[in-house]
C-alpha cells in the first residue's frame, strides 16, 4: 500500500461524524467515571440504590421511550 493510499484511508475516518462520535464517547466516559458514587432512589414505597450514573440513563432512556410513544405522525400527502 503506498503512503498516499494510507493518508486517503486515514483522512476518510477523519469525518466530522466520526470526531463528534469520537468525542461523545470521550464526555460519556467522563461522565460514568465522575459521578459513580451510590445514589438511593424513592418512588412510592420502592427504593433503589444504584450509581448516579446509571439512574440519570434510565431516566434518559424513559424519557426517550415517552417521546417516541407521543410523537405525531407526519401527514402524508
Amino acid at each position: 500500500m503506498s503512503s498516499g493510499a494510507q493518508i486517503d484511508s486515514a483522512t476518510s475516518l477523519l469525518t466530522p461524524r466520526n470526531i463528534l462520535a469520537a468525542v461523545l464517547v470521550v464526555l460519556t466516559l467522563i461522565f460514568i467515571f465522575q459521578n459513580r458514587s451510590e445514589t438511593t432512589i424513592e418512588l412510592f414505597w420502592v427504593s433503589v440504590q444504584s450509581p448516579l450514573w446509571l439512574t440519570l440513563v434510565m431516566i434518559l432512556l424513559l424519557g426517550w421511550i415517552a417521546g417516541l410513544l407521543t410523537r405525531r405522525k407526519k401527514p402524508t400527502s
